[in-house]
């Protein structure tokens, strides 16, 4: 009796169809997944942002900000005594990070520092390491590793994915426009990370002041909001638009968290009030192109990181409009 079976031009048919379909398929399956990590990520913010108000209404109305109001804290890679418990930030401290003053929301709001971490990106989750014996338990550490002091645990920009409204002034103790909990409800205080403190832009090359205020629209972020300001044909996936917005999500957007506690994926980087773009601080003028464009205004004192130009503060007209998100600094030139 002849045995049935598939003939050799049957398999390679059979094979071909697969192939179609899984060329068909797999580009969709990507942009679900894609689509997938962008909600974890807008997950993650809102309940941060929830977190957020849970903190304020135990200290009346204010975010998390870390040092004790220390002018002599200086903004580097890692806070020196991360695993002291007993930590007295007016006294003992030197430095401090922007991861520092999110730990908080693990020490007072019972927040996971899984919660810090999107997906899209490359950071992992922090896991508590440090060298105390006993080790101290998550609650009683004050930043997200510091791997001079503990190794293994890593430093601050590995373990929190999203930016912060800068919490601190020039000197490193807290900002006289630090995000609070009474602030317009258009206001943006986190979003995915920056993309100036990103290795992953523009090769990680360091830019001095005068580069970075006039930035080319097809690689930088500096002119958004004179774009937006001297352009009638804005669109939002333009080069230099695209160019401006955080690399997690293929530079296609970010997720933003306002003040009133939602969180939402935005195109572009220019959805504070008035147009503000969120990643730069304003500049000092006063000019409808001036309130959206951002400059650098004010510097932060960073020793550690050596830049050609420093984190700026907001600043200018109208500084308490101003939604300046920042992270600390992951760049390939300047990390350690």
């Amino acid at each position: 009796m002849k045995k049935k079976g598939f003939t050799l031009i049957e398999l390679l048919v059979v094979i071909a169809i697969i192939a179609m379909l899984m060329a068909i398929l797999l580009p969709a399956l990507s942009k679900v997944k894609k689509i997938a990590m962008r909600v974890i990520c807008g997950t993650n913010l809102k309940g941060l942002g929830t977190a957020q108000t849970v903190y304020s209404n135990d200290y009346d109305d204010e975010y998390a900000v870390q040092g004790g109001g220390n002018p002599t804290l200086t903004w580097g890679w890692y806070t020196p005594g991360f695993q002291n418990p007993s930590l007295n930030w007016r006294t003992q401290a030197s430095g401090i990070t922007i991861g520092a003053s999110l730990y908080l929301l693990v020490r007072e709001a019972d927040v996971s520092p899984k919660s810090f971490v999107c997906p899209a990106s490359d950071q992992e989750e922090y896991d508590g390491t440090n060298t105390q014996n006993p080790p101290l338990d998550i609650v009683q550490l004050w930043d997200f590793g510091a791997e001079p002091l503990a190794v293994e645990s890593g430093y601050p920009y590995q373990h929190v994915s999203y930016s912060y409204h800068q919490p601190y002034g020039p000197t490193g103790a807290k900002s006289q426009y630090a995000a609070t909990g009474t602030l317009s409800a258009s206001f943006a205080i986190m979003a995915d990370k920056n993309p100036y403190f990103d290795y992953k832009f523009n090769s990680g090359q360091l830019l001095t002041a005068a580069q970075m205020d006039n930035v080319n629209l097809t690689d930088g972020i500096c002119r958004i909001g004179n774009y937006y300001v001297q352009n009638s044909a804005f669109n939002e996936s333009s080069p230099g638009v695209r160019g401006a917005n955080s690399q997690p999500h293929d530079r296609e957007g970010q997720n933003v968290l306002f003040a009133d506690g939602h969180a939402s994926f935005e195109k572009t980087p220019d959805v504070g009030m008035k147009h503000d773009a969120i990643y730069v601080p304003r500049g000092g003028g006063g000019t409808a192109e001036d309130m959206v464009r951002g400059g650098f205004a004010g510097t932060m004192t960073n020793p550690d990181h050596n830049l050609a130009i420093q984190p700026g503060v907001p600043a200018g007209l109208g500084a308490r409009d101003d939604s300046y998100l920042v992270n600390d600094d992951s760049r390939t030139a300047q990390r350690p």
